[in-house]
């Protein structure tokens, strides 16, 4: 049984229903971070906006364990489809995560693996399976795959081209996933990832992103707060 979920999200956009729908809300400044600890539903939770990339990110998830002693983490948010088969709106959750922007290959590591670190960091077995079905109960078919994540904003075919060659059965790319996942593959906290599509990695991605963050977010937002209301029944 979870006890106390810990949520991340890197902008408001992506944490604005969530805080819209905690009640017995106290907030508490960490570094600089607002962490907001109360009630969704039965679930005792923790929501953090980390700020965008993966230092931000993997900071927040360590707070998240050590200061509020969550046993459960989420990330939800948006990210750029470079499957050519995702459209804006779509739904993928993580069922594998890799850093795409790593490389100390002449060591002898695989690409996109840190020195000493797992090649792929796996989410929650269960949890995947139980965020699919609360996308299922919104009539939401997700897609189940590969995200990647690098401290850049993936808006060149050159870009996408090369992490697509580099992890060919990757879905989706983000800035914040595979930090979360390695700092919780190290503190032993089981986790789960789910993001919205906002654009295509393309040129056209910064304008989609700015014109679908809000739209994605929501969708993101939605499935957790589905999830919340499944596993404290």
């Amino acid at each position: 049984m979870i006890k106390k979920i810990g949520i991340i999200g890197a902008m408001d956009e992506e944490i604005q229903h969530l805080l819209a729908a905690m009640s017995e809300r106290s907030d508490h400044s960490i570094y600089g971070f607002t962490f907001y600890e109360g009630m969704i539903g039965q679930q005792s939770v923790v929501i953090v906006r980390s700020g965008i990339g993966k230092v931000n990110a993997s900071v927040t998830a360590v707070l998240l364990v050590e200061k509020f002693e969550v046993d459960f983490v989420m990330n939800t948010g948006t990210a750029g489809g470079v499957d050519e088969g995702l459209a804006v709106g779509d739904v993928v959750i993580a069922q594998a995560l890799v850093h795409h922007d790593v490389d100390v290959t002449g060591f002898g590591y695989q690409i996109g693996q840190m020195a000493g670190m797992p090649e792929v960091y796996y989410p929650d077995p269960q949890g995947i399976q139980a965020l699919r079905q609360a996308a299922r109960t919104l009539e939401i078919e997700p897609v189940v795959g590969l995200i990647a994540s690098g401290d850049q904003f993936v808006n060149d075919p050159e870009e996408v081209a090369k992490i697509r060659g580099n992890f060919p059965t990757v879905r989706a790319v983000e800035m914040e996933s595979a930090a979360i996942a390695q700092a919780l593959y190290l503190l032993r906290i089981p986790f789960v990832i789910v993001r919205c599509i906002s654009d295509a990695g393309d040129q056209k991605a910064t304008l989609s992103f700015d014109e679908f963050l809000v739209l994605a977010g929501s969708v993101s937002a939605q499935i957790v707060l589905t999830f919340i209301d499944q596993v404290s029944e």
